[in-house]
């Protein structure tokens, strides 16, 4: 079962780039996959749920961006 589609995860990874502009795509991603598949699913939705808590856990984000940004594109 897919999660995410690859256009998905891949404006999840952008934002974790720091790409700002894919933002909205990321976010309407996370807002689609996390309700049906959980947060815990994988770490995209991971990272996307502390990037959209209006109070994040920074040392936590970062962690989910490296654990993100290191899986092969």
């Amino acid at each position: 079962m897919q999660i995410l589609s690859e256009a998905e995860r891949q404006a999840i990874r952008a934002v974790a780039e720091g790409d700002r502009s894919q933002l909205d795509s990321a976010r309407r991603a996370f807002r689609r996959a996390a309700p049906r598949h959980g947060v815990a699913s994988c770490v995209e939705l991971q990272f996307m749920s502390e990037i959209l808590t209006p109070v994040p856990d920074l040392l936590l984000r970062s962690d989910y961006r490296r654990a993100l940004l290191r899986r092969s594109a």
